[in-house]
């Protein structure tokens, strides 16, 4: 730190502008000079004298050269803080690791009961950008030791001409090429100071955040990139009102830390982070996305799909990329493509509230992914499967996935190495044992504001380095003896929020609560009674465990009263008088010790014996008769399954003609044709001649018959049930025609139903075994049918003759 008297240093200042002041009087120079002179004189009192700096703000202590308060190391890293340089925090919990290559310190607790927000955004698993610049406050104070090393000009409200001057005027005080960290943070800029960070040659930390870059002009070219800074290493441009970035704009520099957090970014050019080859940390966090002179605009599906656009390829430079967070920037569809170009270094990855519309393979390129946050994603849920995650699953610790509509958890089963598991938000119902069969490294399981209810079959029997799990707010009505179970396995839990019934189990859960507090905030102590967990016929002496070692991490009288379903009252269970037993008794009281009821057992076992005998005897029987009669009994079925479809259709608004449903009224047609078009030309070139020309039979024909203005089904239905009798003209086209195969169902449920015979099949050409469908196949087995002849006209003219009798006779 410099240690020079105010009066002296300021004397040299005006010296040095002075001088180059030729024939002018003081007070003129005073007067020209008063913009420049009162921002240097703050400069002067805030970084020349001794100072005591404080967490949240630069104050001048009771004591000028007093001592710097003692550093903790808790809010030291490796970005400058630390050695020489101490920081004392920003006020917010550092994230970061303390030396190069280690893990980042994210907290990961199960033990959350508040809301799930934060400052009016979904809270995500990375935090904010707060937690990784402990050198600097929100509004962009230093909290670094002062000294010629650290140089802060935040807040000044310094225009572009305003820093260019004063940082003229302070690099005659002290030396700018020993300055590491620097601040210009909360002024009133509108162009980076690309000319004025150029004097900054060995500057390490730079923050810019909370200044106006909102345009980047061809007439400020030099403003629309960084000078050559190659010390470099942490850029902070949070809050700055950008809207995109020039292609050049980091050519000049070598970053390891970028935060770009809290702008107006809607789209960024495909090769912007080519010289970023080193960059280990990339906060694209809170964009707002909203489009400039859209805010009139009342659409809400536009405010859903609005969202920043990125080149597919924009991630690929970035081979070092440790770190990457997108929480709550909504990406456009199509720019969700990009993730698939994030490198394999990977290992802490946000994609929080983005609007993430599936799980895809592409997503999980890196397979090194070690905390992954998707929550807020509402569309994924319907996109997982048992393999959905498959990538990760030798890297996979923590996974947030909260608020996205999940129902279940099959596709958990290959995350072997997953330790923390964060479900809190959606909604789950049952929890089966298979899911969490190979989680068994699991230690943290939050599965809060769910729909949870209770479960009989003991589900955390592998996961056993399971030590907390959270189950606050869910449908859980009883406590079963196997959740107990589950529950002594645990060292932290809660079940605040629940409407449990009263019972004398959950009275034993929680009568002998120690009410001193332990070391966790919030928690108390259960001094449940033990549990029994033997097993009869074992041979062994049942082993006791115990839930004294349990804690209630969010323990309140008014979160654990349970309900009296009777009187829907919800009462103390503490001071229930039905269930105050004796200390010696046990929560399972009633299960019988071993050898008690042999008997009893071995009766049991004969009954279970002989009804296994009968059911598989049962089983024989009938998988013999459904052999030899497959066949009817599945065709059998066929015909029920269409007579309960078309009787839904089975309403007198479906028949044009009324008169149609009376018994006593005259058929409309004498024969009903069903045909296929390819069929078309031998239903008018023979069929149609010879039946109405020739023996005068009306024939119903869909493209002449059928009432215009109607639909399609309707027609069908009325006109059949208007036919005498119903003609199907089979060929292997008309199997193929959907139409056709239904007017075929359609006509064999008529005629079911009304008892009617007169159903005439005419086969055009040989059906094929394997293409006829089994109604067909039943049809021609209890049907006589004719086949028109295609060579012989004396077999044709006997085929007419025969077709005639049978309408004539049905006609009669």
């Amino acid at each position: 730190m410099l240690r020079v008297p105010p009066l002296v240093a300021y004397q040299r200042f005006v010296r040095q502008v002075g001088s180059g002041i030729e024939r002018m009087e003081i007070a003129e120079f005073y007067c020209r000079n008063v913009a420049v002179l009162l921002p240097v004189l703050l400069v002067l009192l805030l970084v020349v004298l001794p100072s005591a700096n404080n967490r949240k703000a630069r104050s001048v202590g009771s004591v000028a050269a007093a001592a710097a308060p003692p550093t903790d190391p808790s809010d030291c890293d490796l970005l400058g803080c630390g050695g020489i340089y101490e920081c004392y925090g920003n006020g917010w919990v550092n994230y970061l690791p303390y030396r190069a290559g280690e893990r980042y310190n994210i907290p990961l607790s199960a033990f959350h009961t508040g809301a799930s927000t934060q400052q009016g955004q979904p809270e995500c698993l990375l935090g904010t950008a707060n937690n990784y610049l402990p050198w600097v406050t929100e509004d962009g104070r230093l909290t670094v030791r002062p000294g010629p090393h650290a140089l802060d000009l935040s807040s000044l409200r310094l225009s572009d001409h305003g820093v260019q001057s004063l940082v003229q005027g302070v690099s005659a005080l002290i030396p700018l090429e020993e300055v590491l960290h620097l601040s210009i943070a909360r002024n009133e800029l509108t162009l980076v100071p690309s000319p004025t960070l150029k004097k900054f040659q060995n500057v390490r930390l730079l923050s810019l955040s909370g200044n106006f870059f909102t345009e980047f002009s061809n007439d400020t070219a030099e403003h629309n990139r960084l000078p050559l800074l190659t010390k470099l290493r942490v850029l902070d441009m949070r809050n700055c009102s950008l809207r995109t970035l020039p292609e050049a704009f980091f050519r000049n520099v070598n970053l390891e830390y970028l935060f770009l957090s809290h702008n107006r970014i809607t789209t960024l050019p495909a090769e912007i982070f080519y010289p970023l080859r080193s960059l280990l940390h990339l906060d694209l966090s809170n964009m707002d996305t909203r489009r400039t002179g859209e805010e009139r605009i009342e659409n809400p599906f536009m405010k859903l799909i609005a969202g920043v656009d990125l080149h597919q390829d924009i991630f690929f430079p970035l081979i070092s990329l440790v770190f990457l967070d997108l929480s709550n920037t909504r990406l456009e569809y199509q720019a969700f493509i990009a993730l698939r170009s994030v490198q394999r270094r990977v290992k802490y990855v946000s994609y929080c509230n983005i609007g993430l519309p599936a799980i895809v393979d592409y997503l999980f390129v890196s397979k090194k992914i070690a905390m992954l946050d998707i929550s807020y994603n509402v569309g994924v849920a319907q996109s997982l499967h048992s393999a959905s995650f498959t990538l990760l699953a030798d890297s996979l610790e923590v996974l947030y996935f909260k608020d996205s509509m999940v129902q279940q958890l099959n596709w958990l089963v290959p995350l072997q190495r997953l330790r923390v598991l964060n479900l809190r938000g959606n909604i789950l119902r049952m929890l089966q044992r298979e899911s969490f069969a190979n989680l068994t490294h699991l230690e943290q399981l939050d599965l809060s504001y769910n729909y949870i209810s209770a479960w009989n079959q003991q589900i955390l029997t592998t996961t056993t380095a399971l030590q907390s799990v959270n189950l606050r707010n869910n449908s859980i009505v009883i406590l079963t003896t196997d959740m107990l179970y589950d529950f002594s396995r645990l060292s932290a839990m809660g079940l605040g929020g629940n409407t449990i019934q009263c019972s004398c189990n959950y009275v034993k859960f929680l009568r002998n609560i120690l009410h001193n507090r332990t070391d966790v905030a919030g928690a108390y102590t259960i001094s449940a009674e033990p549990l029994i967990v033997g097993r009869r016929g074992s041979g062994t002496i049942s082993n006791k465990l115990s839930l004294q070692h349990v804690q209630l991490f969010d323990y309140e009288e008014s979160e654990y009263l349970c309900m009296n379903f009777t009187s829907n009252q919800k009462l103390d269970p503490l001071e229930l008088q039905d269930c105050m037993i004796p200390e010696d008794e046990l929560i399972n009281s009633n299960i019988p010790e071993e050898g008690e009821d042999e008997p009893a057992h071995a009766k049991n076992h004969t009954l279970v014996y002989i009804l296994v005998s009968v059911a598989v005897s049962f089983l024989i029987l009938t998988g013999v008769g459904l052999f030899y009669y497959w066949f009817h009994i599945k065709y059998f079925f066929k015909i029920m399954k269409n007579s309960a479809v078309l009787s839904f259709f089975n309403d007198e608004k479906l028949y044009l003609d009324k008169s149609g449903l009376l018994k006593e009224a005259d058929f409309h047609y004498d024969v009903f044709v069903s045909y296929s078009n390819a069929d078309r030309s031998w239903v008018l070139d023979h069929l149609l001649p010879n039946m109405e020309g020739v023996s005068q039979i009306n024939l119903c024909l869909h493209e002449r018959d059928f009432e215009v203005g109607y639909g399609i089904l309707e027609n069908i239905i009325s006109c059949m049930d208007r036919s005498r009798c119903l003609m199907l003209i089979v060929s292997e086209s008309f199997l193929l025609s959907h139409w056709c195969q239904f007017e075929m169902h359609l006509a064999q449920h008529r005629l079911l139903e009304t008892r009617r015979d007169e159903l005439i099949l005419v086969l055009l050409e040989d059906i094929p075994r394997r293409k006829c469908p089994k109604t067909l196949s039943y049809l021609l087995k209890t049907k006589t049918y004719i086949k028109w002849p295609t060579k012989s006209v004396h077999e044709q003219a006997l085929f007419w003759k025969r077709l005639h009798k049978t309408l004539l006779t049905s006609k009669a």
